[in-house]
């Protein structure tokens, strides 16, 4: 384990029980922070697990139901935590680990699905600070098609967002982990070079270009012209009274 400062209350069983699920599931991201460690899909980029380490057992919170597996329990709350992750499995021995792993596939499964449905029906929104102020156009002989700003960034969103992840580049906040489903996937997209400031043949690097910010980042690093960079916000935080 490369981070065990983080889980304070995992004991040598339970820890060696979460090497043993990492190992088991390669294709998960794996993040752990003080009392609760994590599983979370890549596409779509969500915590599909949550594990609460304890001396001799674990406590694994799944989105499914408990009527999907015998051996699952419901989540003892009543908080929107219970409405994003219903279902509790207790891994007390080790025989209980092919289980965990079984069922964290399929929660996997079950959200990809669920971020289908909900992509199909989610409005889509931009902040104001990602449009480029001027619509292209684009001339053939037999008609002219215009390509709003909206359009262009969305290409560019989407491939910032994919080397990058969801968690804003400045404060590591994520709106799902704090919203649940429906602020999954959602961030600001930041343009490292001010829009204003591109010329019009400048051609637009999503990787070298852009970063994700959340909402309150991405407004103090406007609160100057030139806008603040990245670094500099970081260290307000950290400097922060």
């Amino acid at each position: 384990m490369d981070s065990k400062a983080k889980l304070i209350q995992a004991g040598p069983t339970t820890r060696t029980w979460l090497q043993r699920l990492r190992d088991d599931l390669p294709l998960f991201e794996y993040n752990e922070a003080r009392y609760y460690a994590s599983f979370r899909a890549t596409s779509p980029r969500r915590v599909i697990a949550y594990l609460n380490p304890l001396r001799g057992s674990i406590r694994l919170f799944l989105p499914l139901r408990p009527e999907d597996d015998s051996r699952l329990r419901p989540t003892p709350s009543t908080s929107n935590w219970a409405v994003r992750f219903p279902s509790i499995l207790t891994i007390s021995r080790a025989k209980d680990l092919a289980n965990a792993v079984r069922l964290i596939d399929t929660a996997s499964a079950a959200t990809e699905m669920s971020s289908l449905r909900t992509s199909l029906n989610r409005p889509k929104h931009v902040p104001a600070e990602e449009l480029l102020p001027e619509p292209e156009y684009y001339e053939g002989a037999a008609r002219t098609i215009q390509v709003n700003a909206y359009e262009r960034n969305e290409r560019a969103r989407r491939k910032c967002i994919e080397d990058y992840g969801t968690n804003c580049f400045v404060c590591e906040f994520n709106f799902e982990a704090v919203y649940g489903e429906w602020a999954a996937g959602y961030i600001h997209v930041h343009h490292i070079v001010p829009i204003a400031k591109l010329r019009k043949s400048y051609r637009l690097d999503p990787i070298a270009d852009l970063r994700p910010v959340c909402a309150n980042c991405h407004a103090v690093i406007h609160r100057r012209d030139p806008p603040f960079s990245i670094d500099e916000v970081k260290q307000m935080i950290l400097t922060a009274p």
